[in-house]
């Protein structure tokens, strides 16, 4: 039975093959992704497997291309998710590997825009609200203006931190700690 095995794993490579001229028709990214899954299912060898499992790979960034051009920013789930299928097929190509971090990594900036300008409120609030009533009222030696100033700065650092905490805390579903 083992001599069938590289013959078999041949011609399910070779069929592989044949999805690619037309990987860029219209529709074609979807066929090849359901196709190749079937093969890399039906290959005997870990040869034949981490190959056709490679081919797979490119079909789906191929389909993550035609998701984006078709549907733009509203299909960004779909597109991380595709990125996360690429990533689990550990194909150790680094070329391929790098696309799906690069589509799973436009997801995370508006949260990192999102998160500087949060710093950037609360530390002005902190500043109004906080500091300058403890300096103010420090020069002109009232201690109660102090005192509601240093106790403004106390709410409004704790709220930052709890906000900060939230912001990096939130993760999309379905994705793990990459």
């Amino acid at each position: 039975m083992h001599s069938v095995e590289p013959q078999t794993d041949f011609r399910l490579v070779e069929q592989a093959r044949g999805l690619f001229p037309t990987i860029y028709e219209p529709g074609a990214p979807a066929r090849a992704v359901t196709e190749l899954e079937r093969l890399a299912k039906s290959a005997w060898s870990a040869e034949g497997t981490a190959l056709l499992r490679h081919y797979l790979g490119y079909a789906l960034a191929v389909r993550s291309m035609e998701v984006r051009g078709l549907i733009g920013d509203s299909g960004v789930v779909i597109v991380e998710r595709l990125a996360d299928r690429i990533l689990a097929l550990e194909t150790c190509d680094p070329e391929l590997d790098e696309f799906a971090e690069e589509l799973l990594g436009r997801r995370e900036e508006p949260k990192a825009r999102n998160t500087h300008r949060a710093v950037i409120a609360f530390t002005a609030l902190l500043l109004v609200f906080g500091v300058a009533p403890v300096v103010t009222g420090g020069l002109m030696g009232s201690p109660t203006l102090m005192g509601s100033g240093a106790l403004l700065a106390a709410v409004l650092v704790a709220a930052f931190a709890w906000q900060y905490r939230a912001m990096t805390l939130r993760t999309p579903v379905g994705r793990t700690g990459r």
